[in-house]
């Protein structure tokens, strides 16, 4: 607000006709000016100071509730801004009708928990990609000796071995009719994920459940029931029936072969059955018909490895009765042809819900 209040007076003086100069009228101005002369009058009283505040207070709490309510009410019919991330990696986008996730699996996981909960009548595309190398310790040693090794990088869709020790590991695969190292995934439900967290042979529950096929993509498929979804590459796993069956399939080659007598078959195998390995290294000395074919018995039929080295050097030197095999059964080492995986797939699925 400005007021102005002019105050003029002029005082006149005579003509001196005898001089020339004359006197110009003198004037005086005062000007005054007020602004915010009712901020002033609010700010000099407290009471009105603090109703105007507290008005304002109210005013920019609505204004904030308001535009959240607005925010909210897009977001929930237009959530493409949706995107949460579980604990186990997988991040899920969320659209106007249907999730798209995105999981990276180690392939050296046997039955990894992805954290993707699904619900009976969903509708699951998932496609897949990347890459894995089945024995890292092949690759180590071709990489120190400069050669390429026979192994090959294989993808989600697996690969094909005809070679007859693999034609024998088949047998043992998680699915036996399909190939090597394809991408596998089962539904298990949320109550035995759980109880299986603290088991140690949590391996023997999954392999109960329905196994579906994934390769590299498969549309459409339709969830049966409720739970968490968990993949793995299609190769063994180590539970005792699977080790005493290959023991025994590994004795009856080298019996078919004639590196042992007939008749010693079933002793070795209770031996094995038995844990009795103290059994086997007293035989080891005597089973085999030329002790000059000892270090060749391990190529042959399931070629299996030595027992570790470092874990008892009186076992290694019992090799071959006393093998691999022996040891993952005494550690209960179920995951052993998965923990020399290298490499990892990308997972993409597409969640329709019912």
């Amino acid at each position: 607000m400005k007021t102005e209040r002019k105050r003029e007076s002029n005082r006149h003086f005579p003509k001196d006709e005898n001089n020339s100069n004359v006197d110009n009228a003198i004037s005086k101005v005062e000007i005054e000016i007020k602004r915010h002369q009712q901020l002033f009058e609010v700010l000099s009283n407290p009471k009105r100071m603090w109703r105007v505040l507290l008005s304002l207070f109210f005013i920019i709490i609505i204004l904030f509730w308001g535009i959240a309510l607005v925010v909210i009410a897009i977001k929930k019919y237009y959530p493409y801004n949706i995107i949460e991330t579980n604990l186990q990696g997988a991040t899920t986008m969320n659209t106007e009708d249907k999730e798209v996730i995105y999981w990276l699996f180690n392939t050296a996981d046997l039955w990894a928990n992805s954290g993707i909960d699904v619900e009976k009548g969903d509708e699951l595309t998932i496609r897949t990609s990347g890459a894995s190398f089945t024995a890292i310790h092949h690759l180590v040693k071709a990489s120190e000796e400069n050669y390429k090794p026979d192994d090959e990088w294989v993808g989600t869709g697996g690969q094909r071995k005809d070679n007859p020790r693999d034609k024998l590991r088949a047998e043992y695969r998680i699915n036996k009719n399909y190939d090597e190292g394809i991408l596998l995934m089962q539904i298990i439900p949320s109550d035995s994920v759980k109880e299986s967290i603290s088991s140690k042979h949590n391996s023997q529950y999954f392999r109960n459940g329905p196994i579906e096929v994934i390769g590299k993509e498969r549309r459409n498929l339709r969830i049966s029931e409720n739970g968490v979804l968990h993949f793995a590459v299609n190769d063994i796993v180590l539970t005792d029936d699977v080790i005493e069956s290959m023991y025994k399939k590994w004795i009856t080659s080298l019996v078919d072969k004639k590196y042992i007598a007939q008749s010693e078959d079933s002793v070795i195998f209770e031996m094995m059955k038995d844990d009795n390995l103290d059994g086997l290294m007293r035989k080891n000395n005597s089973i085999f018909k030329d002790s000059n074919i000892i270090n060749d018995v391990g190529k042959v039929g399931l070629q299996l490895g030595r027992y570790p080295q470092n874990e008892d050097t009186s076992y290694y030197k019992a090799y071959p009765l006393i093998n691999e095999l022996n040891y993952y059964k005494k550690k209960h080492f179920y995951n052993a042809w998965y923990v020399d995986n290298l490499g990892s797939f990308l997972v993409v699925i597409e969640r329709k819900k019912q």
